[in-house]
């Protein structure tokens, strides 16, 4: 996928405070604060928040539009107001006003006052209304009071103890009147994140409509994680900031949305017969294998050319895709 011109040109403009010097050193830092888990002290300047936007405000971007995309096939309904906790720039609510055409409000939480200029700076790109007014609340504020359809946790969960998790978690809940989106890395720290606040949404009562296709528990083995991949593609800008000769990048992530009982038209369990590919589809002369998260297990099918309305959907569909 590429970003909306919009969203590039943004992303661009901001590059233009800082030379390329400074740009590619900030990136080599913000790039090993990544490998020590340790980024959000590699954005205390200029360019290292310029360079954030560079190389990797698109990969979450990415992140972000696909896990929407596949909520928003078993969630249709209207989105009137939108919470985002943790946007930095608002790559979120970006990718929300994209999801979302009904969107009217949104409010961003960023604890980096500057990261939360920037972002009011380039949501005056954005084609969407909403995003242009958003109301940014700064500092090492608390979740908010009030109530919003969606409530988006991007990214932040990992950034978090154990112990602040489990209070973040009920009190973003707390705020939801209709649907909660959470996006982690996707690695196995990640996914151990979104399958501890599996446990506990569902304790308070939420139901899952993706990538889950029932409530049942989780049947991933302990020595495996559920995680799907978003491509996008690079500019020649994010490719010499990265050192990078490939033009995309696949962006890894874990996600979960759940929603509250009865802001459905119907049962989120009545397509029960469904299943979540796990897997990039294996496609071979005459017929393709599946990994499927169906039942409450992890199963394998053979989809054949015989089958011929499963094998023209096959080529439609791949890894994170419904079946």
């Amino acid at each position: 996928m590429q970003l909306p011109p919009p969203l590039r040109q943004a992303i661009a403009q901001e590059l233009t405070a800082c030379n390329s010097a400074q740009l590619h050193a900030a990136a080599s830092k913000l790039s090993d604060a990544y490998r020590q888990s340790n980024a959000a002290q590699a954005l205390a300047t200029e360019a290292e928040r310029a360079a954030y936007l560079a190389v990797r405000m698109p990969a979450t971007y990415a992140a972000v539009t696909h896990a929407l995309r596949w909520t928003r096939e078993r969630f249709p309904e209207e989105i009137h107001s939108a919470l985002d906790l943790g946007s930095g720039p608002g790559t979120a609510l970006w990718a929300a006003s994209e999801a979302f055409p009904s969107l009217a409000s949104c409010t961003a939480v960023e604890r980096n006052s500057q990261f939360a200029a920037v972002a009011r700076r380039m949501a005056q790109r954005c084609e969407h209304p909403a995003l242009r007014s958003a109301e940014w609340i700064t500092g090492d504020a608390s979740v908010p009071q009030g109530s919003w359809d969606l409530v988006l946790c991007s990214y932040v969960l990992n950034e978090l103890s154990s112990a602040q998790r489990a209070v973040f978690l009920g009190s973003a809940w707390g705020r939801t009147a209709k649907l909660l989106v959470l996006i982690e890395p996707g690695t196995t720290a990640g996914f151990a994140n979104i399958l501890s606040a599996r446990t506990q949404l569902l304790r308070d009562g939420a139901r899952i409509i993706a990538p889950c296709p029932n409530q049942q528990p989780c049947p991933m083995a302990s020595d495996d994680w559920c995680h799907f991949a978003a491509r996008v593609e690079r500019t020649a800008e994010h490719r010499r900031l990265k050192d990078a000769e490939l033009g995309h990048e696949d962006e890894k992530f874990s996600y979960m949305a759940v929603v509250r009982d009865g802001c459905l038209t119907d049962d989120p369990d009545a397509a029960s017969n469904s299943a979540r590919i796990l897997r990039h589809p294996r496609i071979f002369s005459g017929y393709a294998q599946l990994t499927l998260c169906a039942e409450g297990k992890i199963a394998q099918t053979t989809v054949t050319r015989s089958h011929k309305d499963d094998w023209r959907r096959l080529k439609r569909l791949g890894w994170g895709d419904r079946w």
